[in-house]
């Protein structure tokens, strides 16, 4: 993030792992629920790549 001077990342991924990552790190996630794994707790989540444009 400082490397490449990003302001507002944002994580999208579709595993619990991925979920727990971004927690460590401080950076948000957004659940692909159209992948292979199951968020339950996600707050954001997306069921299409195209519904990125409505977040």
């Amino acid at each position: 993030i400082d490397r490449n001077h990003l302001s507002s990342p944002v994580y999208v991924g579709d595993t619990q792992g991925d979920a727990d990552a971004c927690h460590a790190a401080g950076i948000p996630f957004i659940f692909a629920e159209y992948g292979f794994g199951n968020v339950p707790d996600a707050k954001m989540t997306i069921h299409k790549f195209s519904d990125l444009l409505n977040l």
